[in-house]
């Protein structure tokens, strides 16, 4: 069983949660001024306070009461549109910027999923993050219609980060992506340096033919111009920052223009719980299921559908999160704290795993 939990090793720690924030911040921002206004104001990259605003919603009616108002759920598609209608009590609910739930028609499956969430909500006091998926169906919603809320509550939607922002702030994550640094060769008696250098390169080593393959593919990179990404050793490199080149930032930014507004909204969930963009590269590889995108957008690098590149939600995890797993099996698991960031984290990745589908 995967165990998860709180990360001990202060070297770990500073880079991947303070230097993925500061550090990287800084330096992506003076590499990629051609994707980022200077004049713009900043919004936190994975901060949504849209949740927080009166608009007449039935999430929004729900973050607030903490009780269930509906009798009964279901599945609407309204052929006018080509859209699938989560409706309670026969109304199409409503997403935290008021706009309908509706799902395209290449939705169907989700649409039912996110249906039955709210059907077996209990009837006792529920939080909003006990719909994960009606979660990531609204953000992917109103990130992609924010532009569209009228004139008079315009400022409802200032707190919807823009798409364009949301591609920059993921991309930070890989100059310190928790697949890209390497512990030193004590921590955890030397066995997490062990099994990082089993599972890591393979990884790292398909992401590079993947973006590759991709930059090639689309004139971007010259036949003899290859991807490699920087690294960094705790062993060696103590507390210096790690940073993509731009022509590996230039080329990542490129692919994300390739993803629907899904894809992106299961990225974005992947990487803020893996910090790591890598993992987030493999759910989509592993999960998004129309074969025109597997081929054009997510296994460029592959011949035949028997070779795509494949992992399961768990092994994510197991890549995301191996440091905890490694303490927890050495030293054990911390009641009501380990058990509850292990679900934390199969709810966010399997969520995110089926929107993307």
């Amino acid at each position: 069983m995967l165990r998860i939990g709180s990360r001990t090793q202060l070297t770990r720690s500073l880079l991947r949660l303070g230097l993925a924030r500061s550090f990287a911040t800084c330096s992506y921002h003076l590499q990629t001024t051609a994707r980022i206004d200077p004049n713009a104001p900043s919004q936190p990259f994975g901060i949504d306070k849209t949740i927080e605003h009166n608009t007449r919603s039935e999430t929004n009616r729900l973050a607030k009461t903490g009780k269930r108002f509906w009798n009964s759920s279901g599945v609407f598609f309204n052929s006018k549109t080509k859209n699938y209608e989560i409706q309670l009590d026969g109304k199409t609910l409503r997403t935290p910027l008021g706009f309908p739930l509706a799902l395209p028609e290449s939705k169907q499956q989700l649409a039912y999923l996110v249906a039955h969430e709210w059907t077996n909500l209990p009837n006792i006091s529920v939080k909003s993050s006990a719909l994960p998926l009606t979660e990531l169906a609204s953000r992917a919603i109103d990130l992609d219609r924010k532009d569209q809320v009228a004139e008079a509550e315009r400022e409802k939607a200032e707190n919807v980060i823009a798409v364009e922002d949301l591609k920059v702030g993921m991309l930070r994550y890989l100059d310190t992506d928790t697949c890209l640094i390497f512990a030193g060769k004590k921590d955890c008696d030397g066995k997490l340096r062990v099994k990082q250098e089993e599972i890591y390169p393979p990884l790292i080593k398909e992401c590079e033919e993947f973006f590759t393959t991709f930059g090639r593919k689309n004139q971007i990179l010259e036949e003899s111009e290859e991807i490699t990404l920087r690294s960094l050793d705790c062993e060696k490199d103590g507390l210096r920052g790690n940073t993509q080149d731009h022509k590996t930032q230039e080329l990542v930014l490129r692919w994300l223009d390739e993803l629907d507004i899904f894809e992106l909204v299961a990225l974005e969930k992947t990487v803020l719980t893996t910090k790591s963009f890598l993992c987030g590269v493999s759910l989509l590889r592993s999960n998004v299921s129309d074969p025109a995108r597997m081929q054009s957008v997510f296994q460029v690098n592959k011949d035949t559908s028997d070779a795509f590149w494949y992992k399961t939600v768990q092994e994510i995890i197991e890549l995301g999160n191996l440091e905890t797993i490694m303490q927890t099996g050495e030293w054990g698991e911390v009641e009501d704290t380990h058990d509850v960031e292990q679900r934390h984290w199969l709810r966010s990745l399997a969520s995110a795993a089926l929107v993307s589908h």
